[in-house]
C-alpha cells in the first residue's frame, strides 16, 4: 500500500486524474470500476474536462459500477447512479453498451448483484477499482462483519453509515446495500483509494496499523500488491 499526502483536496484530485488518465493511455478499452461520493469527484471532473479537450480520450473505456443503495424512496435524488451519471458516465460519453451497472429501483436485489457477478466474471478483472473509505473503514459497502462475501451482493448496513452524513438527513434512507464484494476488489490490477472529506481521521489512523481484521475491511487492502492510497491532509 502506497500513500501519497496532498495539501488539499486540489492537488489530491489532480493526482487521481495522471494515475487514470496514464492507465487509459496504455490500455484504452480496460475495465474501470466507477464509486459514487466525494471524495473521486475532483478527479472525474479533470477527465471529464480533459475529454472535453481530447474528445477520443474514455471512448473504448468499460466501467462497472461499484455498488448502490436500496430500499430508497422511488426517484430519490442520493442514488449512486444518479452520482456516477452526472459526474463520470455523461461526461465521459460512455454509452449503454460500456456500461453496467445496478439498478436502485431493482425488485430483485440479489438478482440484480448476480448479473452483476457475472458480467465483471465474463468482462473482468478489474482493472482500476475507485475507493473511498467509510466512517467504520468500509469499502464499496461491504460492512465490518466476521464473515465476508466474496461476490456482489446485498449487504446490510451498519448503524455506523446509516448514522453518518447526508443518510441521516434522508426522508426515507437506504434499507440495505447492494455491492461488489472483497474478491473483485481483490482481483483489480489497481486500487485507488481517496481519502477525503469530513469524519475520515479515525479510519485513517486504523488504515495505518498494517493489521488486517475483518471489522476493518479496508484493511484487507494490504493483502493487494498495486493499492494507491490519495489523502487530502485536511481530512486526516
Amino acid at each position: 500500500m502506497n500513500f501519497h499526502f496532498f495539501s488539499d483536496f486540489e492537488s489530491m484530485s489532480a493526482e487521481g486524474f495522471e494515475l487514470i488518465k496514464k492507465e487509459i493511455e496504455k490500455k484504452p478499452n480496460l475495465l474501470f470500476c466507477v464509486a459514487s461520493g466525494g471524495s473521486p469527484a475532483g478527479a472525474y471532473s479533470k477527465l471529464a474536462a480533459y475529454k472535453e479537450v481530447y474528445p477520443e480520450f474514455g471512448n473504448q473505456l468499460r466501467v462497472i459500477k461499484l455498488d448502490e443503495w436500496g430500499g430508497l424512496e422511488a426517484g430519490s435524488s442520493f442514488t449512486s447512479e444518479l452520482d456516477v451519471q452526472q459526474k463520470f458516465v455523461q461526461p465521459m460519453g460512455i454509452t449503454a453498451d460500456r456500461y453496467w451497472t445496478i439498478d436502485p429501483d431493482t425488485l430483485d436485489p440479489e438478482g440484480s448483484c448476480l448479473k452483476m457477478e457475472q458480467i465483471l466474471g465474463q468482462e473482468g478483472p478489474l482493472d482500476i477499482c475507485i475507493l473511498g473509505i467509510g466512517v467504520n473503514g468500509h469499502i464499496a459497502l461491504n460492512e465490518p462483519l466476521e464473515v465476508h462475501q466474496l461476490p456482489y451482493h446485498v449487504c446490510e448496513l451498519a448503524p455506523s453509515t446509516l448514522a453518518n452524513g447526508m443518510l441521516k438527513t434522508l426522508k426515507q434512507p437506504p434499507s440495505f446495500g447492494m455491492t461488489i464484494g472483497l474478491r473483485g476488489i481483490m482481483q483489480s490490477k489497481l486500487i485507488l483509494l481517496f481519502i477525503a472529506g469530513s469524519g475520515k481521521k479515525e479510519a485513517f489512523e486504523l488504515l495505518k496499523r498494517e493489521q488486517i481484521s475483518p471489522f476493518f475491511p479496508a484493511s484487507f487492502l494490504w493483502l493487494h500488491p498495486n493499492v494507491q492510497v490519495l489523502v487530502d491532509r485536511q481530512a486526516v
